[in-house]
């Protein structure tokens, strides 16, 4: 939805009214995800995409009329090996479709929220008589639209508990809710400002992390080397650690490579709830950490958090390749995955 404002708010400043397409669920393999949209205007305009192709006329037609005053309405499309021949995809299985036509007061409130970093959620009814009702649902309840309560409870224990992943959620018999939650972007602190963090820096953007550049030492911090990072601290990386807000969707990198810089990091890093902490070093250097750390009242068991040696073994020596390695960990933790093979995992590819 978010990627989509510009070209919504144009239509709307036209004059025009618009209708969206969500994909809301993905049996087996399909061209696009759940969360993908397409969205059409009155005028006949549109963009996004359900498919990949296969079956966008057919969508586009039934947005039409419900831009014509028709009820929203769930879709279901099975995508055949005929069709993804058609869009060149090697992929089949089955979809469903939300079509309903766009509320801007909820647009607008969802906007808003996302621009102010407030974890939100856009809850829409898919089934049953209540089909197209929606809300916009924040951590302390409902902000715009009309929900029932027990649909914004399971909304805001999504938000509490992170959960960044789209689904259909059945409420009750026949009645099912699609939640779909926006949180803010992860963030990635890296202590360190050396080499490896430059590349670090500018993956994790690409990625979209917040990123935070942490160094004591003015010479490695600074806007020349990290043109691209959000923020940049000049300070001891566990001061800065005790006025960062650091939640679950945290990752720290520590690349410093320095024991007075690490242990009292580490001690800090340890006692927040932050998703990844990972260190720059050999096992013979981590297995030191273990035996001093105890000064810092740190046991071994809190230790066995800290992803040490960082990163994957994708066997890379220069700078971008070791950034690449911290980068990919620091993405398969995020996703609840072990950054394995895809040809030695079983299932549908991408499934939580």
């Amino acid at each position: 939805m978010i990627e989509l404002l510009p070209q919504i708010e144009e239509w709307w400043a036209k004059g025009e009214e618009v209708a969206v397409a969500t994909v809301i669920r993905v049996f087996g393999s399909a061209p696009r995800p759940v969360g993908a949209r397409m969205i059409v205007s009155s005028g006949g305009r549109m963009a996004g995409s359900v498919s990949g192709g296969c079956v966008e006329t057919t969508v586009f037609e039934e947005m039409i009329d419900v831009l014509e005053g028709g009820p929203p309405r769930t879709l279901r499309f099975g995508i055949t090996e005929d069709m993804i021949w058609d869009v060149g995809l090697a992929c089949g299985g089955t979809i469903d479709v939300l079509v309903q036509r766009l509320d801007r007061e909820l647009v607008s409130s969802l906007k808003r929220q996302v621009a102010l970093g407030n974890p939100t959620a856009l809850a829409t009814v898919v089934s049953g008589q209540e089909i197209g009702k929606s809300a916009v649902i924040a951590a302390d309840g409902v902000v715009s639209g009309q929900s029932e309560e027990r649909i914004v409870s399971l909304a805001r224990q999504l938000l509490a508990d992170h959960t960044d992943a789209a689904a259909v959620h059945e409420i009750a018999p026949g009645m099912e809710v699609y939640i779909e939650p926006f949180l803010p972007p992860p963030v990635l602190v890296i202590v360190g400002g050396v080499h490896v963090a430059i590349p670090l820096t500018r993956f994790a953007k690409e990625l979209g992390f917040r990123t935070i550049v942490v160094d004591p030492r003015a010479k490695f911090a600074n806007r020349e080397r990290f043109p691209e990072a959000d923020e940049i601290l000049v300070e001891w990386p566990d001061e800065a650690l005790a006025h960062l807000k650091i939640d679950e969707s945290t990752y720290l990198v520590l690349l410093t490579h320095d024991p007075k810089i690490d242990e009292p990091t580490l001690a800090a890093a340890l006692k927040t709830p932050a998703r990844y902490i990972g260190a720059i070093g050999s096992r013979k250097t981590h297995a030191e950490r273990f035996e001093r750390m105890a000064k810092w009242g740190v046991t071994a068991e809190q230790l066995r958090r800290v992803h040490a040696p960082i990163g994957l073994d994708l066997g890379g020596r220069t700078p971008e390749e070791t950034a690449l390695s911290i980068i990919a960990e620091v993405v398969a933790v995020k996703n609840g995955r072990k950054g394995a093979s895809l040809r030695d995992v079983d299932g549908p590819i991408g499934a939580k």
